[in-house]
């Protein structure tokens, strides 16, 4: 089962959007991915990183990463249209951990970061590797105050949030949006600030018992893990985060998309006063 992390930045991205990549990349290779760049370093793992400026341009390749990481960041600070990093075992396999951000919902600023952290990285019931996967998240947007961020094995392959697929939301609207409307929640959600003070704050959502950890963002903004493992995240700890985050969760309600089975979230219109 595989984790996978998603974060959405824009133009009120503190530091802004070539900062929260650059970021969100550093965090992921001196975090979750450390050993991986060390197995790149020795030869018993194969990366494919790369980025493009925009549709037009030359791809841009920096392998090894290990030597290459330096001027990738570089480039990210630029806001490049796309870019990836693929860790593989040698022999050459299927590609287990995706580091990846793309333009988001329309043409620049709106940025997302994505990465997914395959079954052989760590599984969802093991508190150390939850742990360290929330510690990621916290390093990667401490200083950003992202417009939204989440964490969760239920997330869709795409740049859709459970509530874009359940509610028929397009990403569009949704990341305009974000900082008025949470674009979704999982096991860990990210507030923006602004939505944050609608909340009425760290303490009270801590107060709300609807959280493991309520971690504040020294750029704004809350980390919210609803249980200690993914795999606690159960009925009822998603009804727990509905009702805590209700007053910031786009209206409507939300109806099952056999396209995607796995999404958690809970079926009640979130502007409803049942």
């Amino acid at each position: 089962m595989s984790l996978r992390a998603i974060a959405t930045f824009d133009a009120l991205t503190s530091g802004g959007v070539g900062n929260g990549l650059a970021s969100w990349y550093e965090a992921a290779l001196s975090g979750p991915l450390r050993d991986l760049v060390e197995q790149e370093r020795q030869g018993t793992a194969f990366t494919l990183a790369n980025s493009r400026a925009d549709e037009r341009a030359v791809e841009r390749e920096y392998q090894p990463l290990f030597t290459g990481w330096a001027t990738m960041r570089q480039e990210l600070l630029l806001e490049p249209a796309l870019a990836h990093v693929l860790f593989m075992r040698r022999p050459l396999g299927r590609p287990f951990v995706h580091l990846r951000s793309a333009n988001i919902g329309s043409r620049g600023p709106n940025m997302g970061a994505q990465l997914l952290l395959g079954d052989r990285m760590g599984m969802p019931d093991d508190p150390v590797f939850c742990a360290d996967a929330v510690e990621f998240l916290v390093a990667a947007l401490d200083a950003a105050n992202p417009a939204f961020a989440w964490m969760g094995v239920d997330a869709p392959a795409t740049d859709d949030t459970n509530l874009d697929c359940v509610l028929n939301r397009r990403v569009r609207d949704s990341v305009c949006e974000a900082r008025n409307l949470l674009r979704g929640y999982s096991w860990t959600t990210v507030c923006p600030e602004e939505l944050l003070r609608t909340l009425g704050g760290p303490d009270a959502l801590a107060a709300s018992g609807a959280f493991h950890r309520v971690i504040p963002l020294s750029g704004g903004g809350v980390v919210l893990q609803a249980t200690p493992t993914v795999a606690d995240y159960a009925d009822d700890a998603v009804h727990r985060v509905f009702l805590a985050l209700r007053d910031v969760l786009p209206p409507g309600m939300p109806q099952f998309d056999p396209a995607h089975p796995e999404l958690r979230y809970f079926p009640a219109d979130a502007s409803s006063s049942t």
